[in-house]
Formats: C-alpha cells, structure tokens, sequence
C-alpha cells in the first residue's frame, strides 16, 4: 500500500490572508488576558503527548467574516471551533490519528525561521509525504492517516479548523467531495 498524497491533505482555494493575520493578534491578546484557561479548548489538554496549554479558541463569527468560505463550509459541515495553537521550538508531537474527527482544515500562520515541518506517514511502507505549508492557505487536513509535526526552530503558530461531526460521519473524502461541488478545491 503506498501513500497517495492526495489523500493527505488538499489546498484549498481560499484566500485566508486577513483571517491569517487577525488570527496571530487575537492569539497574541487572549493568550495574555485569558482568565482560568477560560479560552483553552479543555478537551486538548493533552493532546498526543502534547501539551496544549498554548491553544487558543477564537471567535467564530469573526472568522466568518474575515473569512466567508468558512461560512460556505460550516454551512455543510457544521463547524465545532476554530483555534491558533502554538507549538514551540524544539517539540515533536508524536505520530498518531486522530480519535474523533476524521477531516480538518489546517493554515499555517507562522513558522518563525522555516523550522517546522508536517509529515503524513505509511506506517507499513514508512513512505512521507511532507505538507509544505504554503502562507495564508488552508489545507484540508485528513487526520485519519498517520501524521507528525516536527518543530526545529522558532515558534510554529498553526491555525485549526474543527467540526461538530465525528470521523464515522465525516470523513476526509466526503467532505473533499462536498467542497469541490461548491468550488473551494
């Protein structure tokens, strides 16, 4: 079994750049002014040996307006949160699925000196497939195949789309199928 790149992830056609660079301020302001972790999503707490005390939510209504393909998407697959994490230099989080969601959408919104990299794996083969982020570009994100992300240098600020359905009601291919038909691919 080899590992089809195109099944992966797939760039989006969106232009994200205003929700990009709101999205690295209002990271910026809430992660200072947070109080008692109120702006923390709690069910990543831990995430894949990973602590994510570095995530923030924000708002959703003004991701849709910086960003109304989000509105077009939500509109078919509900949206559940949209956060900017922050990972530091020098952390790997481990390979690994994901438990519950079967699809996302994932944009880098910086990667301080170039030094991260997202790694799809075949665990059976050990082929990768490297995600080259591209700025201000949304990728849909298939997190049922097997991914890392290695952080070498500098702060790597990713922004991550996540929705109400599980990965048994939604999955990676259905929802490329449903965004292609409302030409967002």
């Amino acid at each position: 079994m080899t590992l089809n790149v195109n099944e992966c992830f797939t760039k989006l056609a969106v232009d994200a750049t205003a929700l990009s660079e709101w999205a690295l301020v209002e990271y910026v302001k809430r992660w200072h002014t947070r109080v008692d972790g109120a702006t923390i999503n709690p069910l990543f707490s831990n995430w894949h040996g990973y602590k994510t005390d570095n995530m923030v939510n924000l708002p959703l209504d003004k991701c849709f307006e910086l960003c109304p393909e989000l509105v077009q998407i939500n509109n078919i697959a509900e949206i559940s949160y949209v956060a900017v994490m922050k990972h530091p230099p020098k952390k790997v989080v481990r390979l690994h699925i994901d438990m519950q969601e079967g699809v996302g959408i994932n944009m880098m919104v910086v990667d301080e000196h170039g030094g991260s990299m997202c790694a799809f794996v075949n665990r059976e083969t050990n082929k990768t497939e490297k995600l080259d982020y591209q700025p201000n570009t949304m990728y849909l994100f298939n997190t049922q195949v097997y991914h890392t992300i290695y952080n070498f240098a500098g702060n790597r600020y990713t922004l991550t789309v996540r929705f109400k359905l599980n990965k048994q009601l939604l999955s990676y291919r259905h929802m490329k199928k449903i965004i292609r038909k409302i030409n967002l691919l």
